[in-house]
């Protein structure tokens, strides 16, 4: 089998791969920072290589759709979707998949505070991180007590400032 036409183009551009037997089954890990990356990157990425250990993506293009295509890895442990307007809620139950996360980082994306019990299933969660625009220390300390519940081997970061 050979790569064809955009996804050629995509591996020998990104990686300097131009066949399919030189791309690996596995990378340490995948970082991109204020770049043209997109939902069409992931895919091409995730299709190929099947266990990625850690992805960090800030100010990049990608939306749940993105999400959704990073929820196939396999063995990934640490996450980081900071600073991307198009990550909503719609994402929880993809991340929910990455079971092997230790580390998830979702500041300045549309999942709240009132999303995260929908990640139930990543109990090997020992960091997670998000933003808030709450300032009442009750209700915040509410949803810290509820989260607790849920992944109880994990540290919650509201806005920088850790819950334990």
């Amino acid at each position: 089998m050979h790569l064809k036409g955009k996804e050629k183009h995509f591996w020998k551009n990104n990686f300097g791969i131009s066949k399919l037997a030189d791309i690996p089954l596995e990378i340490s890990g995948y970082k991109s920072i204020d770049s043209e990356t997109d939902d069409q990157f992931l895919e091409y990425l995730t299709s190929r290589i099947p266990t990625i250990h850690g992805i960090y993506l800030k100010f990049t293009n990608i939306t749940d759709e993105g999400v959704r295509h990073i929820s196939k890895i396999a063995s990934l442990s640490e996450l980081t979707l900071r600073d991307h307007k198009d990550i909503t809620n719609e994402s929880v139950p993809y991340l929910n998949q990455l079971v092997d996360l230790v580390y998830l980082d979702l500041v300045k994306t549309k999942i709240g505070l009132k999303d995260l019990p929908g990640l139930f299933q990543l109990q090997k969660l020992k960091e997670l991180y998000v933003s808030s625009e709450e300032e009442n220390e009750e209700i915040l300390l509410e949803y810290v007590a509820e989260m607790k519940k849920i992944l109880p081997q994990c540290v919650l970061y509201i806005n920088y400032r850790s819950y334990e």
